[in-house]
């Protein structure tokens, strides 16, 4: 692992902020997934190791995407979670229905909470930059959450719409003509390294890692341009600009 201390972002040619969705704007990261996990679990007459789960629902993930590929295979989630669960649980010894996982995922998804810091945060940038969403995520849960927390954006991308998952170059490129604007002129904020990072720095975007954890960076991954502990601190770099 590596610290990320001390990092200079140049916000002077900012013209826009995106934002990772889920773990960043919605409070519904790995903990929310665990936990859901485990319910979709129990509901289905299981009593499953959660975490067990949870690893192996994700190493599903990999093999469903193709993720040793670069990139990975852009599925709709409401596919690849059914698969995911259906794997996981063969691997724990218990027959899992995945269709019903996937649509009690979309459901938790779609009704997730947004950060409480986000409202202030977005209404203290809104007079100064264009506002988007750039989200792995399915169109039909990631609008719904959106509207369910009133939040609104000048530009909202999914995996969906741009047929590409980060950390492909390709979801930031279908940001970019949304805005008119060059990848130089957007910041994006995000929780994830692979993802965000990776996918952030591989399409030429400066990127602020959401790191509310304080955890150390992996030693595999890019570094950041700056890195934060909460929203509000990006109001403290971005007020900075000339």
């Amino acid at each position: 692992m590596k610290s990320v201390k001390n990092l200079c972002l140049s916000v002077a040619n900012i013209r826009a902020i995106a934002f990772d969705c889920y773990g960043t704007i919605i409070d519904f990261a790995a903990p929310q997934f665990i936990r859901t996990l485990h319910e979709i679990a129990r509901a289905q007459g299981v009593t499953a190791d959660a975490e067990a789960l949870w690893e192996r629902f994700v190493e599903a993930a990999r093999v469903f995407r193709g993720e040793n590929t670069s990139p990975p295979v852009y599925r709709r989630y409401e596919e690849a979670w059914a698969f995911q669960f259906e794997r996981a649980a063969r691997e724990l010894g218990f027959q899992g229905d995945g269709r019903l996982a996937a649509a009690r995922l979309k459901q938790e998804l779609a009704g997730a909470a947004a950060d409480a810091e986000v409202p202030g945060v977005l209404a203290a940038l809104r007079p100064h930059y264009r506002l988007a969403i750039l989200s792995n995520a399915d169109d039909d849960f990631l609008h719904a959450c959106l509207a369910r927390n009133s939040l609104e954006f000048d530009a909202v991308v999914s995996s969906e719409i741009a047929g590409a998952l980060k950390p492909n170059p390709a979801i930031f490129d279908h940001l970019a003509r949304m805005l008119g604007l060059e990848r130089r002129h957007i910041l994006y904020v995000g929780d994830n390294p692979m993802p965000d990072i990776v996918g952030a720095r591989r399409a030429g975007v400066p990127v602020v890692w959401l790191n509310r954890a304080r955890r150390p960076l992996p030693a595999d991954m890019p570094a950041p341009d700056a890195e934060i502990g909460a929203l509000s601190e990006l109001l403290g770099i971005l007020t900075r600009r000339p």
